[in-house]
C-alpha cells in the first residue's frame, strides 16, 4: 500500500469547513416571508371583501362573516378614506378596500424587494466564504 502524503491529510477546522450564511440574514429573510405572506394574506381578505359586499352576500353566513372580521383589521388604517359607495339596495363598492389593497400590493412588492435584497446578501456572503475556503485549502495543498 503506498503510503500517503501527511500534508493532504490535513483538514480544516469545521468552522471553516462548513459554509453557512449568518444568523441575521437568515433571520431577516424568514422575517420577510412571514411579512410577505401576512401581506398577500390581507389582499385576498380585501379583495374577497369588495366581491362579497358589491354582490350582498350575507353578512350572518359563516364565510362571509370570517372573511368581513378578518379583512376588518386589514381594513382599520384606511377607514374613513373614502366613502362607501352604493350599488343597489344592500350592495356597495367599498373604496376604502380597494385603496387599501393597492397600498397593500406596494408593501407586498417593497417585501418582495427586500427579500431579493436579503438573497443577495446570503449568496455574496456564500461566494465569499467559499473563496476563502478554496484558498485556505490551497495553502493547506502547498504545505
Amino acid at each position: 500500500m503506498p503510503e500517503q502524503d501527511k500534508t493532504t491529510e490535513r483538514k480544516l477546522p469545521p468552522e471553516l469547513a462548513e459554509i453557512t450564511p449568518p444568523v441575521q440574514l437568515r433571520m431577516s429573510k424568514l422575517i420577510s416571508y412571514i411579512m410577505y405572506a401576512w401581506v398577500m394574506f390581507g389582499v385576498v381578505m380585501l379583495s374577497l371583501r369588495v366581491f362579497l359586499l358589491i354582490f350582498s352576500a350575507n353578512a350572518s353566513a359563516p364565510f362571509v362573516n370570517f372573511v368581513l372580521r378578518t379583512s376588518d383589521d386589514y381594513l382599520r388604517p384606511f377607514a374613513g378614506i373614502f366613502p362607501a359607495r352604493q350599488l343597489s339596495e344592500t350592495g356597495y363598492f367599498d373604496v376604502a378596500a380597494l385603496f387599501a389593497i393597492c397600498i397593500y400590493l406596494i408593501l407586498g412588492w417593497l417585501t418582495g424587494a427586500l427579500i431579493a435584497f436579503v438573497q443577495g446578501k446570503i449568496d455574496q456572503n456564500d461566494q465569499e466564504q467559499r473563496r476563502r475556503l478554496h484558498y485556505l485549502r490551497q495553502e493547506a495543498d502547498e504545505e
